[in-house]
């Protein structure tokens, strides 16, 4: 039987799912989902998320070469202003969401940056924070993008 290995950014997604309680300070999911009235696996676990770290990583991550937070940033990919965000902010939705765009950001990141972004599971959870927290999606500006980010951008 053939073995599918996952790299990258899928990898990085699926493996943050599935993250144990000793890696992170943590919400355990089956009591979130009790409350919800919905069931989940014992154990499965949520990260705390960082919007502030998040929106560093957005700018320096290259995820604002192609996609904007109040306007600021790249029009290749959808914008990412918590406005337009689900209000219930289901973190695994947000990464089916991601799954479906992988292959052409992962195209995009070869072709632009020479390799794939690589993220921790934390990394990436911090990034859904931030967009999805309007109050410091607020402060973020063109002055939080780095040079070589922006040269990135200027390139469109």
């Amino acid at each position: 039987m053939k073995r599918t290995t996952l790299t990258g950014l899928g990898a990085l997604v699926i493996g943050s799912m599935a993250i144990g309680a000793e890696t992170w300070d943590s919400i355990n999911l089956f009591s979130v989902a009790k409350a919800a009235n919905t069931s989940a696996t014992t154990g499965l676990v949520l990260p705390k998320m960082n919007p502030e770290h998040g929106k560093e990583l957005f700018a320096t991550k290259a995820c604002v070469v192609c996609h904007s937070i109040n306007g600021v940033g790249g029009t290749n990919a959808a914008p990412l202003d918590a406005s337009t965000m689900d209000p219930a902010r289901n973190p695994f939705e947000f990464f089916a969401r991601m799954l479906v765009g992988m292959t052409p950001m992962l195209t995009m990141q070869k072709d632009r940056l020479g390799q794939e972004v690589e993220l921790t599971a934390e990394e990436l959870a911090d990034i859904v924070a931030f967009i999805h927290d309007e109050a410091t999606q607020k402060s973020f500006s063109s002055k939080n993008i780095p040079e070589k980010m922006k040269r990135l951008m200027e390139r469109d």
